[in-house]
């Protein structure tokens, strides 16, 4: 091949090449233009937010390091003088786009405006230090100042001055010389830099006083959209715990300050008794911003619905009885990586205050609710008894003496409080929520009304709402067994009546094995002892020796009512050997 041949195949390869290279980037920028082009130059403010809620936020992310935080343990971020952690380059997409790599930031407000929303950013590529150990600093607004000045120059700032917000209400994809995100995370500092609190972040970004960049923005300091940005300390936890954090922060961005109480891990702007709970959105949020719409039921209409996964399809029911009382149905199947529910199944709460931020959500608990004692003396708290106008193990909370008693170790026997496996209704373990059930649907409207779950079909449910007849479902689910053994070893079965007004009768059963299995639990009696004045049925067994120390024993019982109709089976009741016959009237299972 002579040379002038050779020149022509180099650089028609070389042109083929350089065409390649430029359609991946046409490809990006496509998809960038076609996002970008979605949003109006004009944004509705909805509900008074502090920054739109329907656009794309460019944020810059700087990650920091006090050079005296090596005694502080942590594998997630190690303590090192030059290195970021590997996991922060992919913390947040550098651009808007719907495919994600990496369930990161942007993907969990992605998934939760229904692509609406898109949170993008720069990661300062460096780990940055304060010029010196905590102990110089009096505040964390110190060293702040410092560090966003000792970047200045480094960093163009006037790429993170998003917006302009006019007069009318409205935000304009205009930039008004005001940097309106920065988030600045901390590996690790103490409550006193702090100002004494013991926060994991805040929406407000304190500084000594305002700076003017080398670019003609101003960095603010302040409180939500009045500042800057945002501060997290604890980034020593890694990129999971950091992800929900910084979203909770942001959050407060979008609905304002405070926090919705007694919802853990089932909303993002959660507050106590879990703090740092919040992980993926309750429907209620996502309504509020416009990312997505209940299918409301109207009152007074039976009707069945199917429900699909709500985290991945948006999808929630909403019975409206005023514009302040709402009820809310969810189905919580964790097809979603942000979807971090205790249980699984079908969540119903009861919402107060619907109409603003903060709403009062109590999460309707399929378990119930209860009466708790506190020991002060011990520092334990105990569930006592049933209370359907009581708390749950999700949303009780009480201080004395400045300890705080909530259903979380060590003061209780578990961590109830994040949510367990028996928060959800389902076709098993508790399928009817009514108004004499244990939770109830009692309502300020006085309204009655049944919700009752009737099957499941792959991960949706079909569930039905009755209004005309209340009790025209199954009973409610038995509450409150206990079984006391008396000196001639009779077993004594002990619970809590049922209030339907057409019940007939309960069934008992038995069942022995090591572990607990209602398949193989047998009807062992049927009581037609009902008498509804009374608040307990009690009901002997004479016929049951306990014959083998080597198993265990146990009781449960179900309602029947006059259509035939029978509830699910109640929580089991186990016997068991150990020196001497014991009951464990607390023992609890998923069915």
């Amino acid at each position: 091949m002579d040379k002038l041949k050779i020149k022509r195949v180099f650089f028609i390869c070389l042109f083929l090449l350089i065409a390649s290279c430029s359609s991946v980037k046409q490809t990006g920028h496509a998809e960038v233009h076609d996002i970008m082009g979605s949003f109006p130059k004009k944004i509705v403010v909805k509900n008074k937010t502090h920054i739109p809620s329907e656009d794309v936020l460019k944020a810059l992310f700087i990650f920091i390091q006090f050079d005296n935080d090596k005694n502080v343990k942590s594998k997630a971020w190690p303590y090192d003088t030059l290195s970021l952690p590997a996991w922060t380059k992919t913390f947040v997409n550098k651009e808007p786009s719907r495919n994600f790599p990496v369930k990161n930031i942007s993907q969990y407000y992605y998934e939760m405006s229904d692509g609406k929303f898109f949170l993008t950013g720069d990661v300062y590529p460096e780990l940055v230090r304060p010029f010196y150990s905590q102990k110089h600093y009096k505040s964390i607004s110190e060293v702040n100042y410092e560090i966003l000045k000792q970047l200045d120059g480094k960093i163009d700032f006037s790429q993170y001055d998003n917006w302009s917000r006019g007069r009318d209400g409205y935000f304009i994809r205009k930039p008004d010389k005001k940097v309106d995100m920065i988030y600045l995370i901390y590996r690790n500092f103490s409550n006193r830099l702090f100002f004494n609190n013991g926060w994991t972040g805040i929406a407000h970004l304190y500084l000594t006083k305002n700076i003017k960049t080398n670019d003609g923005v101003t960095i603010k300091t302040g409180s939500l959209d009045r500042g800057s940005g945002i501060i997290i300390r604890g980034g020593k936890n890694g990129a999971y715990w950091l992800k929900y954090v910084a979203a909770h922060e942001l959050g407060h961005f979008l609905f304002g300050s405070g926090h919705i109480q007694g919802v853990t891990s089932l909303a993002v702007m959660t507050g106590g008794p879990v703090w740092n709970a919040g992980r993926g959105m309750h429907s209620w949020e996502r309504a509020r911003l416009g990312w997505i719409k209940y299918t409301d039921v109207k009152p007074g209409i039976d009707k069945v619905f199917t429900l699909p996964d709500y985290m991945t399809s948006g999808k929630a029911l909403r019975l409206k009885l005023s514009g302040k009382e709402w009820f809310v149905v969810e189905n919580r199947e964790h097809l979603s990586v942000n979807d971090k529910s205790g249980d699984k199944g079908i969540y119903i709460y009861h919402i107060n205050n619907a109409d603003r931020y903060t709403p009062r959500i109590f999460v309707e608990c399929a378990d119930g609710n209860w009466d708790f004692k506190i020991d002060t003396k011990k520092n334990k708290l105990y569930k006592i008894k049933p209370n359907p106008n009581g708390k749950n193990e999700i949303n009780f909370t009480r201080v004395i003496n400045r300890k705080n008693y909530a259903c979380f170790k060590p003061v209780y026997k578990d961590n109830s409080a994040w949510g367990d496996n028996t928060d959800a209704f389902d076709v098993k373990y508790n399928n009817v929520f009514s108004p004499v059930s244990n939770p109830s649907s009692g309502n300020n409207a006085k309204i009655p009304f049944t919700i009752e779950v009737v099957k499941k079909i792959g991960t949706d449910y079909r569930i039905k709402f009755y209004f005309k007849h209340p009790y025209e479902g199954k009973p409610s689910k038995p509450q409150y067994l206990r079984v006391k053994i008396n000196t001639s070893e009779h077993p004594k079965l002990t619970w809590s009546v049922n209030k339907e007004p057409d019940l007939l009768y309960y069934k008992i059963y038995l069942g022995t094995g090591k572990k607990y299995n209602p398949v193989k639990l047998k009807l062992i009696n049927k009581t037609n002892y009902l008498d509804k004045n009374k608040s307990e049925i009690s009901w002997i067994d004479r016929i049951t020796k306990f014959s083998s120390q080597n198993k265990s024993y146990f009781y449960a019982v179900s309602a029947v009512d006059k259509g035939g109709k029978q509830s699910v089976i109640s929580n089991p009741v186990k016997i068991y050997w150990k020196g001497k016959w014991v009951v464990d009237n607390a023992f609890e299972v998923q069915q």
